[in-house]
């Protein structure tokens, strides 16, 4: 299955209307005080939070069981996002109805759906507290209340790829085009100096480059969302500049005005080349904030340091991922999955499966990194997702032919990986065999999300848009 078409000049008419209409009646000059929150302590953007890390916030249960499952009559191509209180929020690609599903966690029923001009390499969309949304648009990102009503649109040069939270007044916004910005929540306004971190954007195609965006190519400068340290207002992003003969990792810091006599300002921190080239996977940051982690061309994960850039260590994995790692609490990384939902040119045959994908645990030891497991017998179809207490949550292809015991499998680890079916497999992060899996009824194709929520629920979404919870 290959990307669907988007009909861009449908969206470019859909968002002039909608920036006339919110820019128009909903922004205000005035601030509420706290009246925002942080971004949710759940699953709360495409990566599951600022730091890109792939990490639940709670862990899941023994042996988790299928609740609900239901289909959203489009395609799907992200993942599915939380508030933490109850609702999941799920993106679909379609050309009439709905395509921004507020559905609840506890019997997947649709509390409320809207119609966007919504655009992106995946798109999710970020959640604060109290289940406001941030949504990644056609040149712009847009604010959703928690009951679905418009509240602004603010419009940007590109798609945006990193809409993050800084605080509960600040949002940071980077376009695909390299254009970064932060906007006030409340008002929809911007509260910087814009920043263009691949130079000066030479067109006016707020789309172009967009389809290079999965792979990492030059066409698209920035191509996944930064990996934010909230606490420092510092993003780690890749960025390819389009003149530049390889890409860079850089490093931005937002400087908020303490006064009104101030200005806000973006300070660039440093930029080390990335020789290796990249892909299109999101940078991750460590939880001590000391590491970030960036995918060479050729796959190899490897480690760099926040001070100045400077690479630590580089691990070979023996693939190149679509999807981002995911770190566990122990600082074990463990490598995200290939989906063909990934557009990688005109040549690609867009069979169901792009190519061996397992499972690979890395971890740093005395200043190096070096392997910790790898489940070869397992084809990842989509992203990780650790847990607070050390396992990791895998979707892999399954059904219609047996496979291998591979190194570090345990019981119901190896079987039946080659067919056209999807299960889910929760791994010891400590040596990877399997300690629970779960065959997803009626699932089949490619994989466009996996998440958990707050309460420990996992949520698969499909490329064909059928949506499936289990607890």
């Amino acid at each position: 299955m290959g990307p669907v078409p988007t009909a861009r000049a449908a969206r470019i008419l859909a968002v002039t209307a909608l920036s006339v209409g919110l820019v128009a009646g909903c922004t205000s000059g005035t601030e509420p005080g706290d009246s925002r929150l942080e971004q949710a302590a759940s699953w709360s953007s495409v990566t599951g939070g600022p730091p890109n890390s792939g990490r639940a916030h709670a862990s899941v249960s023994e042996a988790p069981e299928l609740v609900w499952s239901r289909t959203l009559g489009a395609p799907a191509i992200g993942v599915a996002s939380s508030d933490g209180i109850g609702t999941s929020f799920q993106a679909t690609v379609s050309e009439r109805g709905c395509n921004l599903f507020a559905l609840s966690a506890e019997d997947g029923r649709k509390r409320w759906c809207s119609r966007l001009p919504t655009d992106g390499p995946r798109i999710t969309a970020t959640v604060d507290g109290r289940g406001s949304l941030f949504v990644p648009l056609h040149g712009g990102v847009a604010a959703i209340a928690a009951e679905g009503e418009h509240r602004w649109f603010m419009p940007t040069r590109g798609v945006p790829t990193t809409v993050t939270l800084l605080d509960n007044r600040h949002l940071l916004v980077i376009s695909h085009q390299g254009t970064a910005e932060v906007v006030n929540t409340h008002t929809g306004l911007s509260a910087s100096p814009s920043l263009r971190l691949a130079g000066p954007v030479t067109t006016g195609d707020r789309g172009y480059g967009v389809p290079w965006c999965g792979i990492g190519e030059r066409g698209c400068p920035v191509p996944g969302p930064a990996a934010v340290d909230t606490a420092t207002a510092t993003a780690y992003v890749t960025v390819w500049t389009p003149d530049a003969d390889e890409p860079e990792l850089v490093a931005v810091r937002y400087h908020r005005a303490g006064s009104e006599r101030e200005r806000s300002a973006f300070e660039e921190l440093w930029r080390a080349p990335l020789s290796g080239g990249r892909l299109g996977v999101p940078v991750v940051l460590s939880d001590d904030r000391e590491t970030v982690y960036v995918h060479s061309r050729d796959g190899d994960l490897g480690a760099y340091s926040t001070a100045d850039g400077a690479e630590l260590w580089s691990v070979p994995v023996g693939y190149r991922p679509d999807l981002p790692p995911a770190v566990l609490p122990d600082g074990t990384v463990v490598t995200g999955g290939r989906t063909t939902t990934v557009w990688r040119g005109p040549d690609d045959d867009h069979d169901d499966d792009a190519g061996p994908s397992p499972v690979v645990a890395v971890r740093a030891e005395d200043g190096s990194g070096g392997q910790l497991w790898r489940r070869d017998d397992l084809q990842q179809l989509t992203n990780p997702a650790a847990t607070e207490d050390g396992r990791v949550v895998v979707a892999v292809r399954a059904g219609g032919g047996s496979g291998t015991d591979g190194a570090g499998s345990g019981d119901g680890g190896g079987a039946d990986t080659t067919g056209p079916g999807i299960a889910i497999h929760v791994l010891d992060g400590g040596d990877g065999r399997t300690l629970h899996r779960i065959d997803v009824p009626a699932a089949t194709g490619p994989v466009s999300g996996l998440s958990i929520d707050s309460d420990g629920r996992i949520v698969l979404t499909t490329a064909v848009g059928a949506v499936y919870l289990f607890e």
